[in-house]
């Protein structure tokens, strides 16, 4: 894959991304805001009919209570009027104008004569008046069949009479918290909102009066909603209702919760799939590169090997040295050690492979650690004393004979101490330790070499990984050791751990257990 083609899908993914990120919070912003004018809606109409219906019960508090046989010798007239409209009209956006006429028959009878005989007489009773009438909101008709009635039989002018006293009593006469909290309760729950409020009567000085609940008190800083409850004959606000909402956004989302819920869901799972897709495709480029520094590895180890065949077979062909029985042998013996070095290197390569299909199996037996590792050291140790270093051993078991995979335990320390001696620039300094640890049977091998950086020890493991500056490999390898052994390690259910520091060394600890 071209190199500079993942970075320029990845450009074109984040710019496509920010885009769908910037659209969809723009998008929950503009449905917040449409929830929002929604809510002020419903709570403005329950505003409306609260103040409606809160001045409905002063009056029939005021005259069914306060004035209760005044209102009844007004209404219970015997003679009823008749009633004719003269004009309607309006004068104003919400006021209408009524003239009208009204006419009283009285009929009285008056005797004569002790036969029976009567006089009837007829009075007739005329007035004229003219109305303002407040209009309800969004009303069509400003005279309704219900005004008529109250019209005719002096209802409305009796709640205008009640309405008049009313306006110069104290708030507190007029209307308490517990009714006004209920008939508000009411309203907001035919609007659709069952949420906790605060509620307050404010003055015409904006002040808040007597008639105030704990919750504005508490809150009273936040936004708040306002509607006129009480007015003059003049239409002028004496007192205000107003609302505040404390988990009004709890409200709001909760009533649209599967949509919100929806539209956050499909957000994180557009960003998952992009955060999974730049990550794979970045891995998939450096696999590519760490496969092509593999082979480029492999390359060169196979190619001293070959090198060397080739010279030494050379020199078998010629006369001279065929004739020598010990050059020959020299020789021979040269070709087989780097054909061996060279099948190593397969092997390493297809045991990878087979760990990673999870293909090999392990054939456990009992078998003597302490002897085995005492072994692959004093054989490891003449390779490091080629040069000139020294392999230290310290055996302090007590138990060591318990079940493993001989082969691949004895491979995975061959590459542990291989590793501590090409890692060791200057003379290597290798010591071996065992120790048991309750069930644990522990194998350290240290050495005094390059140590690594702290980043890298998480990464050691990795298959291919080699801590190396650029591409510049100073240290031959394939960068298959390690990972191998954590694998083998890990199949005999033991735990690998590593301890370096960079300049003074590492030490890795390998613990099998013996109860396996």
């Amino acid at each position: 894959m071209n190199n500079k083609f993942i970075p320029f899908i990845s450009v074109l993914m984040t710019i496509s991304m920010i885009v769908f990120v910037t659209l969809q919070l723009y998008w929950i912003k503009e449905l917040y805001s449409a929830l929002n004018q929604d809510f002020s809606n419903k709570v403005y109409s329950a505003l409306e009919s609260s103040s409606l219906k809160t001045q409905q019960l002063e009056v029939e508090k005021y005259l069914n209570k306060d004035y209760k046989n005044f209102a009844k010798n007004v209404v219970d007239s015997s003679n009823q009027p008749t009633q004719t409209y003269i004009q309607q009209n309006s004068d104003s956006a919400n006021r209408s104008t009524i003239t009208f006429q009204k006419s009283i028959v009285e009929n009285q009878n008056f005797p004569i004569s002790q036969k029976g005989d009567s006089l009837k007489l007829t009075k007739l009773y005329t007035d004229e008046g003219i109305l303002k009438i407040k209009k309800e909101r969004n009303s069509s008709q400003p005279l309704t069949a219900q005004l008529s009635k109250d019209i005719n039989n002096n209802t409305y002018a009796l709640k205008e009479f009640a309405k008049l006293s009313a306006s110069n009593l104290p708030i507190e006469k007029r209307v308490d918290a517990e009714t006004l909290d209920s008939v508000l309760s009411k309203e907001l729950k035919l609007n659709g909102l069952n949420t906790k409020f605060g509620f307050a009567v404010m003055d015409s000085k904006n002040r808040i009066t007597k008639v105030v609940n704990s919750i504005y008190v508490d809150q009273k800083d936040k936004g708040n909603y306002t509607y006129p409850l009480f007015t003059d004959s003049k239409d002028r606000t004496l007192y205000t209702i107003s609302l505040v909402f404390p988990r009004k956004d709890y409200s709001l989302a909760k009533n649209n919760l599967p949509m919100l819920l929806g539209t956050f869901m499909s957000l994180l799972t557009i960003l998952g799939i992009y955060i999974i897709s730049i990550n794979y495709m970045m891995r998939q480029k450096k696999i590519a590169e760490v496969k092509t520094d593999f082979i480029n590895n492999m390359s060169h180890e196979f190619k001293t090997p070959l090198a060397t065949i080739s010279v030494a077979t050379d020199s078998l062909a010629n006369d001279k040295i065929a004739t020598n029985p010990e050059k020959v042998k020299y020789y021979s013996g040269l070709i087989k050690q780097e054909n061996l070095r060279m099948k190593k290197q397969v092997e390493n390569v297809l045991n990878m492979s087979k760990l990673e299909r999870n293909e090999v199996k392990l054939f456990l037996r009992e078998t003597d650690v302490r002897s085995l590792i005492k072994r692959i050291t004093e054989s490891f140790g003449l390779i490091v004393a080629q040069r000139n270093g020294t392999l230290t051993q310290e055996f302090n078991t007590e138990k060591y004979n318990f079940k493993i995979d001989e082969f691949h335990i004895s491979n995975a320390l061959v590459n542990l101490l291989d590793n501590a001696n090409k890692y060791s620039p200057e003379v290597p300094e290798i010591k071996v330790k065992t120790r048991n640890e309750g069930s644990w049977y522990v194998v350290e091998i240290s050495d005094k070499g390059m140590g690594m950086e702290t980043d890298n020890r998480s990464r050691i493991f990795e298959k291919f990984f080699r801590e190396e500056t650029g591409n510049i490999h100073n240290v031959k390898g394939q960068g298959l050791g390690l990972s191998y052994v954590k694998k083998i390690v890990e199949l005999h259910k033991g735990q690998v751990i590593v301890d370096s520091q960079k300049g003074k060394g590492s030490t890795f600890t390998i613990k099998l257990p013996m109860n396996l």
